[in-house]
């Protein structure tokens, strides 16, 4: 099992996030510490990261095999998550 490191700034993004999603987000959050490549390769300027979906809302992650460790680098609105 991985172990999640939330970044200051994922933090700072859940926040203003309704309670009924913060719940989702934590329930996929639990998820991904099990299946770390759940979520969805992304490429270009992304590469190496992945983004796992929860309705409208998306997290970006990047995972460590070697650390056994998921760092979430961002979480938010599938419109302005990826800017």
């Amino acid at each position: 099992m991985y172990r999640i490191i939330i970044s200051p700034r994922a933090k700072k993004q859940l926040k203003p996030i309704r309670k009924i999603y913060q719940q989702a987000i934590n329930e996929a959050l639990e998820e991904i510490t099990y299946y770390p490549l759940a979520g969805k390769p992304l490429t270009r300027e992304l590469t190496g990261k992945y983004s796992y979906k929860i309705g409208t809302y998306r997290i970006i992650y990047k995972v460590s095999k070697r650390d056994q460790k998921i760092y979430v680098l961002s979480a938010g609105h599938r419109a302005t998550i990826y800017k």
